[in-house]
């Protein structure tokens, strides 16, 4: 059973889905701008197992994101607070990250993190991406996924520019240091084949954040395999959330 919650938080309108399942809360962060129903099958493997909490903070909802990631972590507070108290977190690039800065057990899935870079390198990068998915090396999901977001990408450069990356740029240059983990205990599961950040930045945020704090695993995927490889989002969280992550 799918419930849709909508409430005022942070002074916006937000809904939240709730995929009822028989085990404890799962709060699942999807990644900028992206609406929850990218993920449908993979939340819905999820809720054999967890009550699976989705914010829907997208550009298809017509919400304003908020500019400044201080304000996007403490709309997630919010959200957290009124829905899924104290439960996990799992999130996809910036929900990764944003999964990662929070006060609870987190899971990062291919997390964007810092780097020292500037936007000609990140536009750069989204575009390899894009023509990675295009080209079917994630499979016809990935076809269809990188079509439909690009779409949602220049309805809301048409409709709400300010919506488009303002928080994104605040991990652009050398700012690693106001993006370091604070969850208690974080499993970050990396993508192989991931264009969008590569090992050695990677290595570079783990060295700093202190390697020994959090476990990272690998799967032989693209960035968005979360989107693309719903069975393997299912088994991988299903591993890392029995493994002791809650408990420590």
């Amino acid at each position: 059973m799918v419930t849709r919650d909508a409430r005022t938080l942070d002074g916006r309108p937000v809904a939240v889905e709730i995929h009822d399942g028989p085990g404890e809360p799962l709060l699942f962060l999807p990644g900028y701008g992206v609406h929850p129903s990218y993920y449908a099958e993979g939340i819905q493997r999820l809720a054999r197992h967890f009550t699976v909490v989705c914010p829907d903070l997208s550009f298809r909802s017509g919400v304003t994101l908020p500019e400044r990631i201080a304000r996007y972590r403490s709309l997630l507070e919010e959200v957290a607070w009124r829905y899924a108290p104290g439960a996990p977190r799992a999130g996809h690039s910036f929900g990764g990250l944003m999964a990662l800065l929070g006060p609870d057990p987190a899971v990062a899935l291919s997390p964007m993190i810092p780097i020292p870079r500037g936007w000609p390198t990140k536009v750069t990068r989204a575009l390899l991406l894009q023509l990675r998915e295009y080209a079917g090396l994630d499979g016809w999901r990935g076809v269809v996924w990188a079509a439909r977001i690009a779409g949602d990408y220049l309805r809301t450069a048409v409709r709400r520019p300010r919506s488009l990356f303002p928080a994104v740029s605040e991990t652009l240059g050398d700012v690693i240091e106001a993006f370091l983990p604070v969850a208690p205990r974080a499993v970050m599961i990396l993508a192989t084949h991931d264009v969008m950040y590569l090992p050695a930045e990677y290595d570079r945020y783990l060295a700093r954040a202190g390697a020994d704090r959090i476990r990272v695993r690998r799967v032989p995927r693209g960035h968005d395999w979360p989107v693309t490889h719903p069975a393997l989002l299912e088994s991988e969280l299903v591993q890392t959330l029995g493994g002791g992550l809650r408990a420590g």
